[in-house]
């Protein structure tokens, strides 16, 4: 490092930190004078400075537009027209703009101080666009562009609409799976950036943007800090950031131990503020916040909120330890236990226990904590006789009476649909060592896996490829899927007799969901004699006083278009289940009676029914794609964590030409859930319409190791083949697709197509002929017959060619 380095390093730190210049050069007295005279220098621009920007007035309303006309006068950008001030920080100003040539909503940031900023000040704006221009997740705001006009440096950014994660929460708790997922969304996004070698050092809840469909983005990366750069911009030991989000090393100021523990610490503090409704400290000053911040241990969020599950308390407080070493060794490790909570499976943080508690309040509080032990001591010995003798003859009645009223509340729970509740209940209950009770919170606990995954069967049939595949594929895996899980719940197997099987469902503790997983998988299967058996069983499970429902699930009815209309016109729906009128809007889709307005009309009278929303964006999706995406987006703030949803919005996107909106929408359910297969199809198909064939052909190569015998990937794949003038390849993936599906008629149609197009006639026309010989749709025969003709004449006409 050169003298001019080191100069500017601690003129940096005394700026930062507040120490004097005699401390800061204590290390290297020789740089005094230097120091001294390079400050005088900078008070004396701050000075000008503030004499040509004075600080606003304190009752400047916050309204964007009238702050910027009355304090900014908007600049003149080449290439932008902007439109307003976002906001100001410390050294930048953020305006709304437009990039002209692209005609897109752009952030743009530009340093305020012009020709008066310090090196380090410039040097800090550009580290921040080289920050995030190197980093690329769907989480973290994108770089456009970068420059600089009349001195004043400026860079581009993503313009995201929907505010900001401090705005939404409002200093209320949030629901906390919500919660849970935009955590672990956001870990994800620091761990590219840890990864790219970046430490952002300034999260909290106002740097988290949202957007309209509630996807998180990480921005102002302005104190980001390189793990493998020097020294000269700021040193490590400097206290940076925002005091309620700062780990106790950063208030310290140690020069040896910052590093992405961290952006852990604050990705836990602001889970904490999510779930518990404020941040782990507060204080009426910032000296007595970093004290808490050093020597206190926060509060358990459950004490805030009774609902928070131990689980979740477990991971928040261990992204709070004082100890760097002791919280999660990344972001990635901390993403992935959320997900394990999210799925409901044991997470690998250890709780604290009342020990380490115990010790912790002992060591901030010796003088107390030895009269405590004494007063204890002594109560111990003169109790000890009475309370064993006591505990001999009531503590296992009593033990066992408590922990089956425990599990009695968590089974009402789960009668009552409140399934999340239910599962943290018996979760964390202990059997006392009762083999009966251990086996009943056992069963309860299988019950709420079933309910999901039923759940989850009913979901992913609505699960597009794209607009014009047959969904009657998704049908059948869920008529397959339906048929494994009953048997496997002991529940029912085809055909068994319906009077016990309806007792069984009857006497279930999740009677209702097996209610309407029977109606959803009645509209799926195609075998009638299936279907007649699930609608029996229904109807004598679900005992319907009012005649309507039993009218329903009625098979007689459901081609009579009259009878349909009638069942639509019901005039209260409160008492129905979602499923079951879904099932009716299927059924009226089959009979080619416009379903639309019976959605509409079941999502308005459940309009926080995630599925009354999802199913009517789906029926909205090819004739009101614009409106389609509205109860998409209403779906997703029901269930952040939903890839079939985002993957069906993503093809609403593309039919509006917001084809990059939709990629990225496609890319964040793959996030979710990385080997769901429509997502990948679809990202294929969008990449290979915008011309990224080589893109298209990785996405579909990656679905076929998923799903290695999945005939629409390889028709997919033999399109791009076409697209790209590979027609060998293309053949051969079209054969593929009909080897997987004999009676996938669009790869038969294509594999002919392609073979007339390599002058393969001989081999088309046999191909023709054997499917003329096996089909019996009148469209089809008319269509392969006129191919076979068009073959005829090609040759006759070559034939008379001298």
């Amino acid at each position: 490092m050169t003298i001019d380095e080191r100069v500017y390093s601690l003129l940096d730190e005394i700026l930062e930190s507040g120490q004097s210049p005699e401390e800061a050069c204590a290390a290297c007295p020789e740089l005094l004078s230097l120091v001294k005279t390079q400050l005088e220098k900078y008070h004396r621009v701050e000075a000008h400075l503030e004499a040509l920007l004075p600080e606003p007035p304190t009752e400047l309303p916050l309204d964007a537009k009238t702050l910027a006309a009355k304090w900014d006068e908007l600049p003149t950008i080449p290439g932008y027209e902007v439109q307003e001030v976002l906001g100001r920080g410390g050294m930048g100003v953020v305006y709304k703009a437009r990039q002209i040539n692209l005609n897109r909503p752009v952030a743009l940031k530009m340093l305020l101080t012009g020709a008066y900023a310090s090196r380090v000040e410039i040097l800090r704006f550009i580290r921040e666009a080289e920050s995030v221009a190197a980093l690329h997740h769907a989480s973290i705001t994108q770089i456009y562009d970068v420059g600089e006009v009349d001195g004043l440096p400026y860079f581009t950014m993503e313009y995201v609409s929907g505010g900001n994660l401090a705005q939404k929460c409002g200093n209320q708790p949030q629901p906390l799976r919500w919660a849970a997922e935009m955590v672990a969304m956001l870990a994800r996004a620091l761990q590219t950036a840890h990864q790219a070698g970046i430490i952002h050092r300034d999260l909290k809840p106002a740097n988290i943007l949202l957007t309209d469909t509630g996807q998180p983005k990480i921005t102002d990366f302005g104190l980001a800090r390189r793990l493998d750069a020097d020294f000269t911009l700021t040193l490590t030991g400097a206290r940076m950031g925002t005091p309620s989000y700062m780990a106790p090393e950063q208030v310290l100021g140690k020069k040896d131990s910052v590093g992405t523990a961290i952006d852990v610490y604050a990705l836990g503090a602001m889970l904490y503020e999510l779930i518990s409704g404020r941040p782990p400290f507060r204080a009426n000053s910032v000296a007595e916040l970093e004290r808490q911040l050093v020597s206190d241990e926060p509060n358990p969020p459950r004490r805030l909120n009774i609902n928070v599950p131990q689980d979740l308390e477990t991971i928040c407080l261990k992204c709070l330890q004082k100890d760097p070493h002791r919280r999660y060794a990344s972001a990635l490790d901390l993403a992935e236990d959320l997900e394990r909570f999210l799925r409901y499976e044991p997470i690998l943080a250890r709780p604290i226990s009342q020990v380490e508690y115990a010790w912790r309040w002992v060591r901030h509080n010796p003088a107390l904590a030895g009269l405590l032990i004494c007063l204890v001591a002594f109560t111990g010995l003169l109790a000890g006789e009475v309370l064993r003798e006591w505990s001999l003859a009531n503590g296992r009645n009593a033990e066992k009476s408590r922990l089956t009223a425990r599990m009695q509340s968590a089974i009402q729970l789960e009668q009552q649909g409140r399934y999340p509740e239910a599962r943290a209940i018996l979760g964390r209950l202990g059997d006392g060592g009762f083999d009966d009770l251990r086996q009943r919170i056992n069963q309860s606990l299988d019950d709420l896996n079933f309910v999901e995954e039923l759940d989850l069967i009913g979901l992913n049939r609505s699960s597009v490829l794209d607009n014009h595949y047959d969904l009657r594929f998704n049908l059948a895996k869920a008529d397959a899927a339906y048929e494994q899980l009953f048997a496997a719940m002991r529940v029912a197997k085809p055909f068994d007799d319906p009077q016990t099987v309806a007792v069984r469902i009857r006497g279930a503790d999740i009677k209702q969901p097996l209610i309407a997983a029977l109606d959803d998988w009645s509209v799926c299967t195609n075998d009638h004699a299936r279907r007649d058996w699930i609608l029996e069983v229904v109807r004598r499970a679900d005992s319907d006083t009012t005649g309507w429902r039993d009218r329903a699930r009625d098979p007689r009815g459901w081609n009579d278009a009259e009878n349909l209309a009638q069942l639509s016109r019901i005039e209260s729906m409160a008492n129905l289940s979602v499923e079951l009128l879904r099932a009716i809007a299927d059924r009226m889709d089959e009979a080619n009676i416009d379903s639309t307005e019976f959605r509409s009309r079941v999502q308005q009278t459940h309009p926080a029914d995630f599925l009354a929303n999802f199913t009517l964006a789906d029926a909205l999706r090819e004739s009101d794609p614009h409106e389609s995406i509205r109860y998409y987006q209403a779906a997703l703030a029901i269930r952040p964590v939903s890839a079939p949803v985002r993957n069906n919005l993503a093809l609403a996107l593309a039919a509006v030409q917001r084809e990059e909106e939709a990629i990225a929408c496609l890319e964040s359910a793959m996030q979710i859930d990385a080997r769901f297969v429509p997502a990948l199809v679809n990202r294929g198909i969008l990449l290979r319409s915008q011309g990224q064939s080589k893109e298209a052909f990785r996405t579909f190569q990656q679905v076929l190791l998923l799903a290695p015998r999945d005939a629409f990937t390889y028709y997919q794949l033999g399109l791009t083949h076409q697209a790209a003038g590979e027609s060998k390849q293309a053949i051969q993936a079209f054969d593929k697709a009909i080897q997987c599906d004999s009676e996938f008629t669009i790869a038969q149609f294509a594999l002919i197509d392609a073979m007339i197009a390599a002058d393969q006639q001989d081999s088309a026309a046999d191909l023709i002929r054997q499917l003329l010989s096996t089909s019996t749709d009148p469209a089809d025969i008319l269509s392969l017959r006129q191919r076979l003709s068009n073959l005829s004449n090609s040759r006759e006409e070559t034939a008379e060619k001298p």
